[in-house]
């Protein structure tokens, strides 16, 4: 299966297309597909099963990492772009989000067709709730996307048909965080060990359950399912820190959920745009590919100023590297750009297929599990050491046998070591679509942004929902401050 199901599950997309617009009309020909008609066999719950998945590429890479990373303080829009970029400068307008919103309530709906034409099957009761908690699971992941952004939105728990329940109200954000903890409770609980790549398995719903809570401040549970994905003894950290982003170790010993990319097929975007930017005259391309790449983002000052030095800085960004024909030499940023462009993000290097990169995207791994677990065991019991044990390993990959960079943390109080877990993630996960959120969930986003010099409004801690969305359902109410 691995990268090919996304091919299988833009089939599978274009039918249960076609059938949900059909399920809207008034009248049905004899001769259309019914979705009811359409789930008869297991291979058919699957197949819906896939096109749930398919919304996934909608909401991750490139998607998080304007919602995670661009509004946030270690990423900018590239010096040499000449537009400004509503993303970085917090100018964007309430239809901004208008994307997010109907890939996750696609995904939503999709997801609801399994879960209800599934359960009609005649198939082997276990098969049967391993589907539906799968589901349920993608449900699970599709509301977190939304309510993370936007606050409370209309809760559906069935397949919308027709124009039926389609005017629902916005619930609130613990209704709908209620379903997201039962949903992946119960894939934690139903669903194996393993699975196929890019799907959810038990041990991917917990590092989830483990994130969710987090960001919902319930630090006891946030602990318990980080411990759990520990405890499995599945995963473990790349000796290199550099190997995490390879395309040759996509879904290694660290990579607990990716999103299957397949070159030529199903490219990647985040490497071309973080590669450093083609311009015109004697550099071109400068160099840096055969074809002339997006580089639309970079590093911004402060993040290269305040990343410890280590190895790891030098594997996320760099101010030089080496020619494409691999015998020219190294080139620097300065020869190129002039000091516009001083250093470029080079964690998800994929040079050789650049604009076709097949490198996967990785939406959870073992190294934000371990601090998960640090921060939320420093928060449940801060005398317990076993949170320097997890935080500590981080760092030791980190520094990568240079003692002096990056020593191992002891002795702190609990308010250092909530400082010091924050900026661990800060840097460990760089460029991931982690960073804003995690500002958030602490209170900490709107002074670091002012801190940074951009104009941020108390209200823009909430993205807008789209009006467009607003016109079309009387029930929905705008959030605040972007009326």
């Amino acid at each position: 299966m691995m990268k090919n199901i996304f091919k299988i599950s833009l089939i599978v997309s274009f039918i249960m297309l076609i059938i949900s617009c059909e399920s809207i009309l008034d009248e049905n020909p004899p001769s259309s597909i019914s979705l009811s008609s359409f789930y008869q066999t297991e291979s058919d719950a699957i197949a819906g099963l896939y096109g749930a998945y398919s919304l996934v590429y909608n909401v991750s890479a490139g998607t998080a990492i304007n919602y995670g990373e661009l509004n946030a303080d270690n990423l900018a829009i590239s010096p040499i772009v000449s537009d400004a970029f509503s993303w970085d400068e917090f100018t964007y307008n309430s239809d901004v989000t208008g994307g997010l919103w109907s890939s996750c309530f696609s995904g939503i709906n999709r997801s609801n067709e399994v879960i209800l034409y599934t359960e009609r099957i005649d198939i082997n009761d276990g098969t049967k709730a391993d589907i539906i908690a799968e589901a349920k699971a993608l449900r699970a992941f599709y509301y977190f996307q939304l309510v993370r952004a936007m606050g409370g939105v209309p809760l559906y728990e069935e397949p919308t048909v027709g124009f039926d329940n389609i005017y629902a109200p916005r619930a609130s954000e613990d209704e709908i965080y209620n379903l997201i903890t039962r949903d992946l409770s119960n894939a934690v609980t139903e669903l194996e060990e393993t699975n196929s790549a890019g799907r959810i398995n038990a041990h991917i719903a917990s590092a989830l359950l483990a994130r969710v809570y987090l960001y919902r401040g319930d630090f006891q549970n946030a602990l318990t399912y980080a411990q759990k994905v520990i405890d499995s003894g599945v995963y473990n950290l790349f000796d290199d820190y550099a190997a995490i982003f390879k395309p040759e170790n996509d879904n290694g010993i660290e990579h607990i959920w990716q999103l299957q990319y397949l070159s030529g097929e199903t490219n990647n975007t985040v490497p071309g745009n973080f590669g450093p930017r083609g311009i015109a005259g004697d550099y071109k391309n400068s160099f840096w590919a055969n074809t002339v790449v997006g580089g639309g983002v970079a590093p911004s000052s402060e993040f290269v100023a305040e990343s410890p030095q280590s190895y790891r800085k030098s594997a996320t960004v760099a101010d030089h590297y080496e020619h494409i024909d691999g015998i020219t030499g190294t080139i620097t940023m300065e020869q190129v750009y002039g000091g516009a462009f001083p250093y470029y993000i080079c964690k998800y290097d994929d040079r050789e297929a650049e604009l076709q990169s097949g490198e996967n995207f990785t939406i959870i791994r073992y190294a934000d599990i371990l601090l998960i677990a640090a921060e939320a065991l420093n928060e449940v019991d801060p005398s317990d050491v076993q949170k320097y044990t997890w935080i500590n390993r981080i760092r030791e990959r980190a520094r990568n046998g240079v003692e002096t960079d990056l020593p191992d943390l002891s002795g702190l109080s609990q308010e250092e070591f909530r400082t010091a877990v924050l900026e661990e993630r800060r840097f460990e996960l760089a460029f991931e679509g982690q960073r804003a959120w995690d500002l958030k969930r602490r209170g900490l986003f709107l002074e670091t942004m002012r801190a940074q010099g951009k104009t941020v409004e108390d209200y823009m801690l909430l993205f807008p929902v789209p009006d467009a969305q607003i016109k079309l359902n009387p029930n929905l109410e705008q959030n605040t401050g972007w009326e």
